[in-house]
């Protein structure tokens, strides 16, 4: 009765999340960015989990499993339908550079920097430290366009080439990510033990390629026939359920399944429109769904978190700042890009909690303690990152957008 009770109650909260928007409202732009990022979902979760009423317990947890295979692979496979090589191709090429460069800068400096921590700070000697540090690099390479989105709402921009290479820099470098987070399962392929073997990472490249290309075919396949919009939506919701749930029986993580069938998808399927679509418009219930499961199962702990907290917002900011100075330096732009640009690539978003989940998924112990850490820097960060896109344009005449009548929200002041 519980379990069911607690399937109505995130059944209410998804659909009434899906009908409320934080875009237009008279509220400060980084509270705004918070609630569009969906960061109030995860603290409703922990009031329904064992940190509150404990309506969502443990069993109810593992009852959910299904459903969080279900949404990571979900996740994947509508970020890899965003990558049609046809239309990346239109865009400028250093534009990928530049994001290539940044994302694997940040990687390092993280993901050496929170193993120092680690080790000879926090003074927890484990190999599964190597795992917890390459997990936190992976998720810090990567940027979310919430807070672009928040800012463009509300201002017009002169210099609008700029604001366009920032948001081709955040939407493109959660493939870095992804691609980090795949090169770290597959070198360090056992669950059990941290060890590197290379049959075994072979063998896991094979494994995941296929987990990813199976499910496409069958979706190609299906999608050649006479079908109505209901009997394609059963396509797509079947062929990325048969991803995720394959991909977990054998241990590999469902979010990069998907992420190799949504790619293949894109660039091989001739109703690649529609699938997108049909991605899309599920996605926000379904991101939702997971935040609450992420709250409901998350043990806040502060103690010897805060500082690993601490150290990975700190070099994170460090880590994008020196990357996106280095990029835009190497692969110079025609025309003006801010030596601070990095301040206005902060924000995190949703593909840092899949990652962190994807993780848990094959590594529970070790994400345990690192989901508080990513929630401490999303809540930060979103806060923050509106200002610091603003920062960017100070010397580019920033235009305050207009407004249509009755829209109450009213534009931000840049003091």
């Amino acid at each position: 009765m519980k379990f069911l009770l607690a399937i109505v109650i995130i059944a209410v909260i998804a659909l009434i999340g899906t009908r409320i928007t934080f875009l237009n409202r008279r509220l400060p732009m980084g509270f705004r960015n918070i609630l569009l990022t969906g960061v109030e979902y995860i603290f409703i979760g922990a009031i329904l989990g064992s940190m509150g009423i404990n309506l969502i317990d443990a069993e109810s947890l593992n009852a959910f499993e299904p459903f969080l295979l279900f949404g990571l692979s979900w996740v994947g496979f509508l970020f890899g339908l965003q990558f049609e090589i046809r239309l990346l191709r239109k865009l400028p090429r250093f534009y990928f550079s530049i994001t290539a460069i940044q994302a694997t800068i940040t990687f390092i400096i993280i993901t050496s920097s929170t193993f120092f921590i680690l080790n000879y700070l926090i003074g927890i000697s484990s190999p599964s430290n190597i795992i917890a540090s390459v997990a936190l690099g992976c998720i810090g390479s990567c940027s979310a366009q919430s807070a672009i989105a928040i800012v463009s709402q509300n201002y017009r921009f002169q210099h609008k080439e700029l604001i366009d290479l920032m948001r081709y820099i955040s939407s493109v470098d959660g493939i870095f990510a992804l691609i980090f987070f795949s090169i770290a399962l597959c070198i360090l392929p056992n669950q059990d033990q941290i060890e590197i073997n290379a049959s075994l990472s072979l063998y896991w490249i094979i494994k995941t390629a296929f987990l990813g290309i199976i499910p496409a075919l069958i979706l190609i396949i299906l999608s050649k026939t006479r079908f109505t919009q209901a009997e394609f939506l059963v396509f797509v919701i079947g062929s990325v359920m048969f991803s995720g749930g394959l991909a977990f029986q054998l241990h590999h993580p469902p979010l990069i399944s998907g992420l190799i069938c949504g790619v293949l998808t894109a660039n091989l399927c001739r109703h690649r429109v529609r699938a997108l679509t049909t991605a899309i418009t599920a996605e926000k219930s379904i991101y939702i769904i997971l935040l609450i499961i992420v709250g409901a199962g998350w043990n806040f702990e502060i103690t010897t978190v805060l500082l690993l907290a601490i150290g990975y917002w700190l070099f994170r900011v460090i880590g994008k700042l020196i990357g996106n100075y280095a990029a835009t330096r190497i692969f110079k732009p025609k025309y003006s890009v801010p030596p601070m640009i990095g301040f206005g690539l902060l924000s995190e978003g949703g593909l840092a909690i899949a990652i962190i989940l994807s993780l848990q998924l094959l590594h529970a112990a070790v994400a345990d303690y690192l989901i508080t850490v990513i929630i401490l820097s999303v809540i930060v960060n979103e806060l923050i990152s509106p200002r610091l896109i603003l920062a960017q344009f100070k010397n580019a005449k920033l235009i305050p957008a207009k407004k249509k009548w009755g829209d109450i929200d009213q534009p931000e002041s840049k003091t």
